[in-house]
């Protein structure tokens, strides 16, 4: 579980690095969002299927301006995973 919650907690850093993050972003919220994008790495979804998700989290959820910064998130949190595996 711990090797699970340190790469949830890698992707989470992309996601500050990355966002402009709303004021009324809490880490709980962030973490749920990193924590899915895991779940759907590890579960085999294709780049397209992660790009729909983090697009529909950074438009939808945390009403944020569309943009295709998510896109640089599902790619490196992508890069991560291929170190995860090695």
């Amino acid at each position: 579980m711990s090797d699970k919650a340190g790469r949830i907690g890698e992707i989470l850093d992309v996601m500050k690095s990355a966002w402009d993050l709303p004021a009324d972003c809490n880490e709980g919220e962030l973490f749920a969002y990193a924590e899915a994008l895991y779940d759907r790495i590890v579960g085999g979804d294709g780049k397209d299927a992660l790009y729909a998700y983090l697009a529909g989290v950074q438009v939808d959820n945390l009403e944020m301006a569309p943009s295709d910064i998510f896109k640089a998130i599902v790619d490196r949190a992508l890069a991560l995973a291929d170190d995860w595996r090695e």
